[in-house]
This record gives C-alpha cells, sequence and structure tokens, in this order.
C-alpha cells in the first residue's frame, strides 16, 4: 500500500505543534532531527524474549489448552498467517512461587503436532493484563499478533509488541501512556505524550502523532506531527483499536 492511501484514511488531527523525534525504540531524551520521514522500525527493544529454556506443549486447534497450572486468569488468541500460527496468550497467577502474583505474556508457535514456547516476559501483578489481539495490520492476510502492556494510566499503554508468524517481534513502540489506532486503509498511528518522550519542552499538552506503514520491506515512519492533546484524545478507543473490525480478533 502506497503512502499516500494511508494519508488519504487517517485523519491527522488538527494543526501540528512542529516537528519532533518519533517515538523510538527506546524513549528518546529530547527532540530529534526535523525530520524522521522514512525511516525503518524493528523489534529491537522488546521486552517479549526468547525463553531461557525450550518449552513444548501438544498441539490443539483451542489455545485455551495452554493455560498454565497456577495461572486462574487467562487469556488466549491465535494468528494464522502465510509465515505460520502462533497463539498469543497472557496469563495472571502465582504459578510455582505461591504467594507472588505476577502476569505472564507468552507466545506459541505451531510446529507439526506440538506448540514450541517462542517468546516470554514476566511483568509484576497483579495488574491489568496486557491487551492482545489478532489482526491483520496490513489487509493483506498476514494476521499478526498485537500485545500492548498496560500503565498506570487506565486504557492508555506502556509498550506495544507486533509479532509476526515466524515467533518474532517485527515492531516495537514505546507508548509512554499513549495509544495506537490502526486506520481503515492499515498501518498503525501511535500517539505519545510528548512528556514522556522529552520532559519539560513546553509541549507538555500535546502528543507525538507518528503514522507507521509497511513499505520497501520494512516497518517505516510514513507520517509524523505533534498535534494538540484534544485531537489526539478524540481518536481514543482503548490502548489499541482497529477501526476496521473484521481485522482484528481480542484474546479471550
Amino acid at each position: 500500500m502506497r503512502p499516500g492511501t494511508w494519508l488519504a484514511a487517517v485523519s491527522l488531527a488538527a494543526v501540528p505543534l512542529g516537528m519532533g523525534q518519533a517515538a523510538g525504540a527506546l524513549a528518546p531524551e529530547g527532540n530529534g532531527p526535523p525530520s524522521v520521514i522514512g525511516i525503518a522500525l524493528s523489534g529491537r527493544g522488546t521486552s517479549l524474549l526468547p525463553p531461557a529454556r525450550a518449552s513444548y506443549k501438544p498441539y490443539s486447534p483451542a489455545c485455551h489448552d495452554l493455560q498454565d497450572r497456577g495461572f486462574g486468569t487467562f487469556r488466549c488468541v491465535v494468528a494464522r498467517a502465510p509465515d505460520g500460527t502462533i497463539a498469543g496468550v497472557t496469563e495472571e497467577g502465582t504459578g510455582t512461587d505461591v504467594g507472588r502474583t505476577v502476569e505472564r505474556d507468552l507466545v506459541w508457535r505451531r510446529q507439526g503436532r506440538r506448540w514450541e514456547l517462542v517468546l516470554a516476559r514476566t511483568l509484576p501483578g497483579p495488574t491489568a493484563l496486557s491487551g492482545l489481539w489478532a489482526d491483520d495490520l496490513e489487509r493483506d492476510g498476514d494476521t499478526k499478533l498485537v500485545f500492548v502492556t498496560p500503565s498506570s494510566r487506565p486504557g492508555f499503554g506502556h509498550e506495544l509488541d507486533v509479532v509476526e508468524g515466524t515467533g518474532q517481534v517485527v515492531l516495537y513502540r514505546y507508548l509512554g501512556q499513549g495509544f495506537a489506532v490502526a486506520p481503515r486503509a492499515g498501518g498503525l498511528v501511535t500517539y505519545v505524550p510528548a512528556s514522556a518522550l522529552a520532559p519539560g519542552d513546553g509541549r507538555h499538552q500535546a502528543y507525538d502523532q507518528v503514522l507507521i506503514g509497511y513499505l520497501d520491506g520494512a516497518w517505516r515512519v510514513l507520517s509524523q506531527q505533534y498535534v494538540p492533546r484534544a485531537a489526539a484524545l478524540s481518536q481514543h478507543r482503548g490502548a489499541f483499536s482497529d477501526l476496521d473490525p473484521s481485522a482484528s480478533v481480542a484474546a479471550r
């Protein structure tokens, strides 16, 4: 899909307040170059990492069979893509560490007649579970998993991770109590409070709005600007939302 298609389909939320650095793999310190348009993005910086040891479970189309003992709160969703079938899991409980509640975010990948654990992270609990969706972000049939870890602000996220059928994180975004929206035409728009990127820069009421799409073999920044807080929040429908409901399935 060409950049113009995204730009025509996305409301860029009113008047820009000046160019700045797009939210990068890590929370940046201060403003960056005047333009980051075209820069390639990746999964660098993600907290979803390969597990310390191999783990397998028998394959079943029902991802709820992946629930671990000791984790009473459980959600999952399956993403089927040309590169493979993956299952995302968010669960909370004590597990084997009695008395200490944690959240675990997991990605299992189908390998023949079994699931193989390929990515994992542990977060302190109890807290709101990470948001998790199977989403066709590019509207090309290549469904991916989208994880958004919670922030201290209900309905807003801290970290967004996109996992493809290979079981690899292909896109990481720092949200810093921000949110993300998938436009009807595909791609991703992130809204990050300017105060989370550069505290004290005078734009604490603004949001850094970044339009991201897959172009020339990589996820890239297609548009970036600061927008007023009210304009940004007019696009807010949760930590992650897809404006095409048929392209997205939430974990349950």
